[in-house]
């Protein structure tokens, strides 16, 4: 017996057998998942996201914790990387920068980049890099959480309250 199955706005002939693979590919996708990566040397700041993502209901978090992890995370696609360039992972600085220029050069990845305090040329850098959010410090946990939920609305196409006002 043969079926047609819609994919987007084309669609094509596909046997029954395939198209039951074809449906649990489809469910396996990364496109449909909310997943993030958090980039960071501080252990506590690293458990502060990830705890903060977990609150506001992202499906995965990867928080690499050496620079060989890192090289491996960059083959991924994450809808919200937060890079922490105040304490960067592993011994050079300059990879944690070049990741976060990579990831802000991807489309449709939000890029929260946490500096130093009071550092107006890494503010300065995040802002000409295209960063949808600059940190000077990092925050505490409830305003992390709103930072994750929020990012998640905007992932998931959910207007903002701000949007609905």
């Amino acid at each position: 017996m043969m079926m047609v199955a819609a994919v987007g706005i084309t669609s094509e002939v596909v046997t029954q057998h395939s198209a039951a693979e074809m449906a649990k590919t489809r469910v396996g996708r990364r496109t449909g998942r909310l997943d993030c990566l958090v980039v960071t040397g501080d252990a506590s700041r690293r458990r502060r996201f990830e705890g903060a993502i977990e609150l506001a209901g992202w499906l995965d978090c990867s928080a690499p914790e050496s620079s060989a992890d890192l090289r491996t995370a960059v083959d991924s696609d994450f809808h919200l990387v937060i890079v922490d360039v105040a304490s960067p992972l592993g011994d050079r600085v300059n990879d944690t920068i070049e990741l976060a220029e990579e990831f802000a050069a991807r489309p449709g990845t939000l890029l929260v980049v946490c500096g130093s305090e009071d550092n107006i040329d890494e503010e300065l850098w995040a802002r000409q890099l295209g960063a949808w959010l600059y940190l000077p410090g990092v925050c505490d946990g409830d305003s992390l959480t709103s930072l994750c939920v929020e990012a998640r609305r905007l992932r998931a196409g959910v207007p903002s309250f701000a949007a609905t006002r």
